[in-house]
């Protein structure tokens, strides 16, 4: 394993990154953890067979599958691992986990009756230490072919969008330097208030900021795309967090964004105004394979075409549609009220947790947001209070989402219909509009975010103007309301814009 320290900053290095040059890989580890391992080597001797590259991919996990998920809250900080996955990268993983706990650098909650896997977290109160610490980082060459080779074949193919896939490439540059003096809050913490008997969620900022930074700067790109779950293009830009938005360009030039605006509520808006469209049906088929779907469909026939429904869902929709949707909710929830220094905070169940947790919100506005994937998503056993105010308003609304959310007869049912707004936003932004785009201006550089369009700025108005025009078809003239942001943060290229 050949070593290469990078310049370091003033502060300590904290983080070590590990890469195989030849197929541009790398995996991020706290460079405590790294240090430990190497001690307790030493002490300690492994089993018969171990790899240090294995040993290093396996302690990344933890910090690389939460970096990957960034809105996902994982109970007590413990991170679950898949066995079957891992076993494809080594089919000794097992002796790895079995040592990593011998040795104490990790800590493991296990799965219960073969429902969920097991868990792992840093085993911080073993590893303790004082002071502040902001990340930093080392890089490392990995060696082991045999590894890199199981991690590419599961991680890197992305046949389906190479309109998209292929601008990630060296043009894609993150100013590392300027990001990092900027922003140095959110690469620190104090590690003398840490807690370890849960979830720290200030160093779990830390270091899923650190990981979104570093897998950047370094162009170590990862694309990924299931079609039997949301079927939306998993980048490093999904999961980068948008403060890191200015300190992006593409060969120096700044990147603009179209963003759809209350994409979920307009999505779900043009699912129940195309219950008779082809390509709709289509995936509503595709969603809810298993179920009555000709039942379901009738039922929501039936209500959306009734006066009643109409006469109740034309307020909401057009809120919607003119992208002020969560302004609309506001008066319809009077409790909700700034606590004594202005800020919201409400307590919202996480499935992921299984608890209920308090969230902050600068603004009843952005409450607001939360509060509608809650109203959206959110099981119908022990609905909220806000749904059941919500239905109250809108009881032929909720009427329909219930029939999404009941149709089909798996454990979770209420996850289709989500799955089914995310498969009908990645069908119209990723297999419609920038494929016609991309098509049309091969030459023009098009990311996506989700429900974001983006592309260098001396494009954007080429790229503004085929969204809304496609986009029109797309929705049979149900045109939601769009967001413009321009990727910059300094007075000089504010003003070029």
């Amino acid at each position: 394993m050949k070593y290469k320290q990078n310049k370091k900053s003033k502060y300590k290095t904290c983080v070590t990154s590990f890469y195989h040059e030849g197929f541009n890989w790398k995996v991020v580890v706290p460079t405590i953890i790294y240090n430990y391992l190497k001690e307790k080597l030493e002490e300690c001797p492994p089993f018969k067979g171990f790899k240090m590259d294995n040993a290093l991919y396996f302690l990344s996990l933890v910090i690389s599958i939460p970096a990957y998920k960034k809105d996902k809250v994982y109970q007590n900080g413990f991170i679950p691992m898949n066995s079957t996955r891992l076993k494809k990268k080594d089919s000794n993983y097992n002796k790895y986990f079995d040592y990593f706990e011998q040795i104490e650098i990790l800590e493991s909650k296990n799965h219960s009756k073969g429902r969920f896997c097991t868990s792992y977290r840093y085993n911080w109160e073993i590893i303790n230490f004082e002071g502040v610490e902001c990340l930093d980082f080392s890089i490392f060459e990995m060696t082991d072919k045999f590894l890199v080779k199981n991690l590419l074949k599961e991680n890197v193919s992305n046949e389906d969008c190479p309109h998209l896939s292929k601008w990630f490439n060296d043009g894609l540059f993150l100013d590392f330097d300027r990001l990092n003096c900027d922003l140095q809050s959110e690469f620190c913490y104090n590690k003398c208030s840490l807690s370890y008997t849960r979830l720290n969620t200030v160093i779990a900022k830390a270091y899923k900021y650190w990981h979104s930074a570093l897998m950047l700067k370094e162009q170590c790109f990862r694309i990924s795309r299931k079609p039997d779950s949301d079927n939306r293009l998993h980048t490093n830009l999904t999961n980068m967090p948008s403060k890191f938005r200015p300190y992006l360009t593409y060969y120096g030039e700044n990147i603009k964004s179209l963003d759809i605006k209350n994409s979920q509520p307009y999505f779900m808006v043009l699912v129940l105004e195309s219950l008779s469209n082809r390509r709709i049906l289509e995936i509503i088929n595709r969603v809810y394979i298993n179920s009555d779907i000709g039942t379901m469909l009738q039922k929501l026939k039936e209500t959306t075409s009734s006066k009643a429904f109409q006469e109740e869902f034309e307020s909401l929709k057009k809120a919607v549609l003119v992208g002020k949707f969560y302004e609309f909710l506001m008066p319809l929830f009077t409790d909700i009220y700034p606590d004594y220094d202005g800020v919201f905070r409400k307590k919202f169940y996480d499935s992921n947790t299984g608890v209920a947790e308090i969230f902050e919100f600068s603004c009843k506005r952005d409450l607001m947001k939360k509060l509608t994937l809650q109203i959206l998503y959110t099981p119908l056993k022990r609905p909220s209070k806000e749904y059941l105010i919500f239905k109250k308003h809108f009881p032929l609304l909720c009427e329909c989402i219930e029939v999404f959310k009941t149709t089909s007869n798996e454990k979770d049912s209420f996850k289709l219909f989500p799955k089914l707004l995310q498969q009908i936003e990645s069908d119209c932004v990723i297999d419609t509009i920038t494929k016609q785009i991309a098509k049309i201006n091969p030459d023009m550089p098009l990311w996506t975010i989700h429900d974001s369009f983006c592309t260098a700025q001396s494009w954007f108005s080429v790229l503004e103007s085929m969204v809304q025009e496609i986009f029109l078809s797309y929705s049979q003239g149900i045109l939601p309301s769009f967001k413009t942001e321009l990727w910059c943060n300094n007075d000089e290229c504010l003003k070029v814009a």
